[in-house]
């Protein structure tokens, strides 16, 4: 193993650990791992030895980028997808629908996770997480039930999105990749 490689897996430790300890830093993570892996890139660059290296690291790093940009694409889409959802209420009307007009907390609990399990089953985790905390914060709840309900979502939509390749963007762009066959 080169120097090179060891001041690699050193910065990439580094970016770990930023993320980790985003909190106690007061870093974001996205400023942390934006940092160490341009400055891998460039040290990548500087230090490669031939032309077919330097070839062959260009082409990796337009590999990453172009996956990096499918999914802000996609994030950015469903986004997109759930603030036009949003304003036009059908969110809201999708609650007065399914929702009986008196529930009990309990029930609206089960109902809420049960609507979240399924939801992320057929569309991908991020899309059925914001549609459910939009769906929660429509509710009149006080701050701690609101808090229990988003966490019940984000426990629920993972469950969920697991289930089908549909629901998690990990699967999902394994299942494109071509590495794993139905």
């Amino acid at each position: 193993m080169s120097a090179l490689d060891t001041f690699l897996i050193i910065l990439a430790v580094l970016a770990l650990l930023g993320v980790i300890f985003e909190e106690v830093i007061h870093i974001n993570k996205a400023k942390v791992t934006l940092f160490f892996g341009t400055t891998s890139w460039m040290l990548l660059f500087l230090f490669s030895d031939n032309a077919a290296e330097t070839s062959a690291i260009s082409a990796g790093l337009s590999e990453s980028i172009a996956e990096i940009a499918g999914l802000w694409l996609f994030l950015v889409a469903a986004m997109t997808f759930v603030a036009y959802l949003n304003k036009k209420g059908m969110i809201e009307n999708v609650i007065y629908l399914i929702m009986p007009k008196q529930v009990s907390e309990r029930r609206l609990l089960f109902l809420t996770g049960l609507f979240c399990f399924i939801f992320s089953s057929l569309a991908d985790n991020i899309t059925a997480t914001l549609v459910s905390c939009s769906l929660i914060l429509s509710l009149d709840l006080e701050l701690k039930k609101r808090i229990q309900f988003i966490t019940l979502v984000v426990f629920a939509v993972n469950s969920g999105g697991v289930s089908l390749i549909t629901g998690d963007v990990t699967t999902l762009m394994i299942f494109l990749a071509e590495k794993v066959e139905i």
